[in-house]
């Protein structure tokens, strides 16, 4: 990892804060008329964050404050200068403010300049119909935008308020590919392709793709390096930018990465994201909404409605474990006059306590290896039809893989090929689910991490290819698509649908579990094994031909978790550090200060991995747990951490053995 990217932030006590926004429009009619210190600083209080991330210009592309750039549209509903009510309010508190500007998603720029807008294939501007009385519409990145809107607006917003900040919406996941003049001829010179693809299944299709990535990847270099030449210490984030859903070298001179995980992402979102930000070399925070909903987002038969402490204590635990900061979102439905909601404000300041009670033992904490998944940048854009394809059937098996893994409580994390290659050994086990579109030099890589003692689990029916019989140590017999088979675990069976199955007899490998028509065990079973492990060197590689993670990630059914977890054990035997607890505890393995800290977090209640099913207002106690390390010399100490619970701990024989009679949210063991 020779690069190092740009990065600041303002120091370890800024670590929790307040994102709100509105996203003024052209219905608006009391903008900013209760958004002053008299109002805002007892509330802010309520809250006590560190830092606040306030409306500026939302996707409509209006300003909730009096903007003198020629371009600008302001609000008409704009009665009172929001922004320096915040900022008055703010700096009476000694806190730091962000502006939440929307980028490349603005209507109001592309209503007044047309030639700004993106083009589809067909020459029509990318638009989209919301419920909100305004039209979307997608910023061509080669535009004039940038220098004659969005970068003035930026300096207007530094020299006229003093803001610390930008955290840039309506980036990343509102990119589209341009076929206007500008873009056609860049790429033209670029590559030297004359006509840019129109369909997929051209082959050029590949590098439109990239040169639309790099004109995004420009953009926001642009914006980056004009504000920090503007004013020193003025921090800049896109919006999900060097995220789970933009995997590879993270080059673009951001400061910090963030991203708003919504409610349909929701917990099971931030267990992936938390994960693969943490491995990016910078500062991060994950942004939890307040709210959630049932149902679609425009369904006004089941208004939004905010969420219950606990709920939001469950979701920043799993980002605060993995060392990263929390804000909350927070856009009180109905007010738009910039009043705060006193009973959320409080609720959220219970957060805020949860929060930074655990900031010393988890802020600038070091992953501790077991476990690694691979999330493939080379996989993930090899067939991508936009630009960037975000979160979905992209990153459905990376997803499962890190649920299975968790789910039978080994430390996971998520790696691209641009973070794992350089410390491949440091895992015990590596994963690559159904990425069969890695680079040659992952694949040789993997190789000779298991010659040399290490543990890799492969699946997909492409594999085999991409690995080889020998090493696989197995022979393809046939291929089958959209079947589903019965899988054998310990406890019975479970079937399994898979788009294609390849079917395996062994040579060197020794067969795992069995293959069968129906939940019979001892007949109607095929000759084919579900799974293979083949001793390599001196490791071993297990080879599931099939897809089972993309299944796993669908389903959750806990016996294919059996499955993957059986499998495991067989595969990498008795690792140095071992939890057994209830499934719906996530493992998180940390150093910190020369310490090893285990940090366990309850996903327990309905909204653990299906957020529309609703939240409780209690979450139940689980347990117990008992954790095992191996060790050569008796620790100094052993401590529980952020809860407290019956524990004990003893240590016999060269192991540490921990029990902990339960767990409510998000305790730690630490073991000095």
């Amino acid at each position: 990892m020779a690069f190092k990217p740009h990065t600041q932030w303002y120091g370890d006590e800024y670590y929790f804060g307040l994102h709100y926004d509105l996203h003024a429009n052209i219905n608006d009619t009391d903008l900013g008329e209760r958004a002053d210190p008299e109002t805002l600083v007892p509330l802010l209080k309520m809250m006590n964050p560190s830092w606040v991330q306030t409306d500026c210009k939302g996707h409509a592309g209006y300003t909730s404050w009096f903007s003198e750039v020629p371009d600008a549209s302001v609000s008409p509903g704009t009665v009172k200068d929001a922004m320096a009510g915040w900022r008055a309010a703010t700096k009476e508190l000694g806190l730091k403010l962000h502006c939440h500007y929307s980028g490349v998603w603005d209507s109001a720029a592309g209503m007044k300049h047309p030639e700004w807008s993106v083009l589809d294939v067909d020459g029509d501007r990318v638009m989209g119909d919301y419920d909100k009385g305004w039209v979307s519409q997608a910023m061509c990145p080669r535009s004039d935008y940038d220098e004659k809107l969005m970068i003035p607006q930026m300096f207007e917003l530094i020299d006229r308020y003093g803001v610390d900040g930008f955290w840039v919406d309506g980036e990343i996941w509102a990119v589209h590919a341009c076929y206007c003049d500008r873009c056609t001829a860049a790429f033209a010179e670029a590559t030297g392709i004359t006509e840019p693809p129109r369909d997929p299944s051209d082959p050029n299709w590949f590098t439109w793709m990239q040169f639309q990535r790099d004109s995004f990847h420009e953009h926001v270099t642009r914006y980056c390096d004009e504000v920090h030449n503007h004013k020193d210490g003025v921090l800049v984030c896109s919006n999900w930018l060097q995220t789970y859903r933009h995997p590879g070298e993270p080059k673009v001179p951001t400061d910090w990465i963030s991203g708003d995980n919504t409610w349909i992402w929701g917990m099971d979102g931030s267990r992936c994201e938390a994960r693969f930000i943490s491995t990016r070399g910078k500062h991060w925070d994950i942004m939890l909404w307040g709210f959630y909903k049932i149902g679609p987002m425009r369904d006004q038969t089941k208004p939004w409605t905010f969420k219950p402490v606990q709920m939001l204590q469950q979701e920043a635990a799993v980002t605060i474990a993995l060392g990263g900061s929390v804000q909350i979102y927070e856009h009180p439905q109905g007010l738009r006059n910039g009043q705060l909601v006193p009973w959320r404000q409080k609720r959220m300041g219970e957060v805020g306590k949860f929060v930074n009670a655990r900031r010393s033992l988890s802020q600038d904490s070091e992953m501790l290896p077991q476990v690694a998944v691979l999330h493939s940048e080379h996989h993930y854009y090899a067939d991508a039809t936009v630009p960037f394809p975000g979160p979905g059937e992209s990153t459905r098996s990376v997803s499962g893989g890190t649920f299975a893994m968790l789910e039978n409580h080994y430390g996971t994390d998520i790696l691209d090929e641009w973070a794992l290659l350089p410390r491949l050994q440091d895992f015990a086990v590596v994963v690559a689910p159904e990425r069969n579109k890695m680079s040659e030099e992952m694949v040789n890589a993997l190789k000779d991490y298991v010659q040399k003692g290490g543990k890799l689990i492969v699946s997909g029916a492409d594999a085999y290819e991409r690995f080889g019989e020998d090493f696989l140590g197995l022979k393809s017999t046939a291929i089958e698509e959209e079947k589903s088979y019965d899988v054998a675990v310990t406890e019975g069976s479970v079937p399994v649908y898979s788009a294609v199955w390849r079917m395996v007899e062994p040579t060197s490998a020794q067969p795992f579990s069995t293959l069968g028509i129906s939940s019979l065990l001892d007949e109607r079973l095929l000759d084919y094994p579900a799974a293979v492990i083949n001793q390599v060197g001196e490791g071993a590689v297990a080879y599931i031909p099939y897809d089972v993670f993309a299944y796993f990630a669908e389903t959750h059914y806990p016996m294919v978790r059996q499955f993957i977890g059986e499998l495991t054990r067989e595969l990498a035997g008795k690792l140095p550090i071992r939890v057994q607890a209830p499934h719906c505890v996530d493992v998180v393995l940390r150093r910190k200060d020369g310490q090893t800290v285990v940090h366990l977090i309850n996903r327990a209640s309905g909204v653990a991995n299906e957020p529309n099913d609703g939240a409780i207002d209690e979450i139940p106690f689980v347990g117990p747990i008992t954790l095992q390390i191996d060790q050569p010399e008796a620790p100094e100490q052993v401590q529980l951490a952020f809860e407290d619970a019956g524990f004990n701990w003893d240590y016999v024989g060269g192991t540490l053995t921990a029990t902990l009679e339960r767990l409510h949210i998000h305790a730690a063991i630490v073991v000095r």
